[in-house]
């Protein structure tokens, strides 16, 4: 068995493709990837993919071939370690209680509770998700089709890695990189929302 070589694989690439599976795979936004934990056990998407990486960078799991290959791989792994952390027994008898507005620590802290917080339904977060695909794809639609293609692959066709969006386009993952560059300087001049332009998936 071949051991592959760790110094022509892109770690940091690696990393954010595992990042943005563990988002997928946990159906949450990549934007909350440090934000949304699994309960009783603290851990993020971030946390879960870091761990994956460093357990086969240490040798404590392996496998043969090239990037894509390992992360075919490290995928399946994290993929377990999300679905027994949560099914493990911390998470199962976990608690979440908030504390009352205006309760106190026992060094005079004022603690914040759900009433301190202004409401705000899991429907609008939702609406401005809508609203922002709907006057991106406006403003691509006629602006860039092959940027319009590529957010299409992305938003509709769940497409992460630069292969599967390239499958869905019909073009190659070069292109699909090329494509992501524009699309982040797009996003930059924009004022969609006023929503900050951030690293594409």
């Amino acid at each position: 068995m071949t051991t592959p070589q760790k110094d022509a694989v892109d770690y940091r690439r690696l990393l954010q493709r595992l990042v943005a599976h563990a988002c997928f795979f946990m159906r949450i936004f990549s934007a909350n990837a440090d934000l949304v934990v699994v309960d009783g056990i603290g851990k993020s998407a971030t946390d879960f993919a870091a761990d994956t990486l460093i357990l086969f960078l240490d040798g404590q799991v392996s496998c043969d071939g090239n990037e894509d290959a390992i992360l075919a791989y490290l995928k399946r792994v994290m993929e377990n370690d999300i679905l027994d952390a949560r099914g493990s027994a911390a998470v199962k008898t976990t608690k979440k209680v908030q504390p009352l507005s205006g309760e106190t620590t026992d060094d005079g802290k004022v603690l914040q509770g759900l009433d301190d917080y202004p409401a705000q339904d899991a429907v609008d977060l939702i609406s401005e998700g809508s609203e922002f695909k709907r006057r991106l794809y406006e403003l691509l639609e006629r602006g860039d089709p092959e940027l319009y293609e590529l957010v299409y692959a992305i938003f509709e066709e769940n497409a992460l890695t630069p292969r599967e969006i390239a499958g869905v386009i019909g073009t190659d993952p070069a292109d699909v990189q090329n494509r992501k560059k524009r699309l982040r300087t797009f996003l930059a001049k924009q004022n969609i929302m006023k929503t900050p332009a951030r690293a594409s998936r």
